[in-house]
């Protein structure tokens, strides 16, 4: 080989020798020599445990953070902007009301309520939230095998009485009575009356049984059966007796009506 040639390559050689030395000064981090190196431990899922150098301004930087941290807070911010969809667009408590004889039609989104009349309808009263006619009669809450009601323990045969709901306009069709009437001696009954003393409808129990019994009528007076609640009250009469006592116990009583 030329002198010359070789002199070029060994230029050459020594040029890319220098070339390294630079690039390893200048991109490769200084070193201490008496460090020992760390292996990355398994028991932590980036390889190491996060101290406070790798955090930056308070939070950590995502592309720093283990996949399943960076899951785990995309996972929780999906949640968070589901949970305020649902919110806007969650229907507002429903603070209308329907009075007798109508139910729910529509709810609007500020809970108010458009009401529908129900063509024929029921309203019930419990003997058990009745109090005597005369205030001196005493009374008591009695059970028997299927219901509760209530029976007369001093004082003359007397009534338990109950104001009752109906809705005005409405047409009274029938009077259904529940009752318990075990003494033989005694019968029982019940009324609906209207404020000015009259008898809308009325039944009357008839022998001794230890059971839960139904009487009913659909004959109704036909001067009164429209309920006018401008001009009258409402009320339920259930006959008791003293002498009979828990014998007689009134439980229910249910008005069907309709509308015209």
């Amino acid at each position: 080989m030329r002198p010359a040639k070789l002199a070029g390559l060994l230029l050459a050689a020594a040029g890319l020798g220098a070339l390294a030395t630079w690039g390893a000064l200048t991109f490769l981090p200084a070193r201490d020599p008496g460090a020992v190196p760390v292996k990355p431990s398994a028991a932590f899922p980036g390889g190491k445990p996060i101290d406070a150098a790798a955090i930056q301004s308070g939070t950590l930087a995502v592309e720093r953070m283990p996949p399943e941290i960076t899951g785990a807070l995309e996972l929780h911010g999906a949640e968070i902007v589901k949970t305020a969809e649902q919110i806007a667009t969650r229907q507002a408590r429903i603070v209308g009301t329907c009075s007798p004889g109508s139910a729910i039609r529509v709810v609007g989104e500020d809970g108010s309520v458009v009401c529908q009349r129900l063509p024929r309808g029921v309203a019930s009263v419990s003997a058990a939230g009745a109090s005597a006619r005369i205030s001196s009669t005493g009374t008591t809450q009695g059970t028997v095998p299927g219901a509760v009601g209530r029976y007369q323990t001093s004082g003359d045969d007397d009534f338990l009485v109950v104001p009752i709901t109906l809705p005005d306009g409405a047409v009274v069709t029938s009077l259904t009575y529940v009752y318990w009437d075990a003494d033989e001696q005694v019968d029982g009954g019940a009324y609906l009356y209207r404020s000015d003393d009259t008898v809308v409808a009325g039944v009357t129990t008839r022998g001794a049984k230890s059971e839960v019994r139904i009487a009913e009528t659909d004959r109704i007076d036909a001067q009164a059966r429209r309920i006018d609640n401008s001009a009258f009250g409402y009320l339920v009469y259930m006959q008791t007796s003293s002498q009979a006592g828990a014998a007689l116990m009134p439980i229910a009583v249910s008005v069907g009506y309709r509308l015209p």
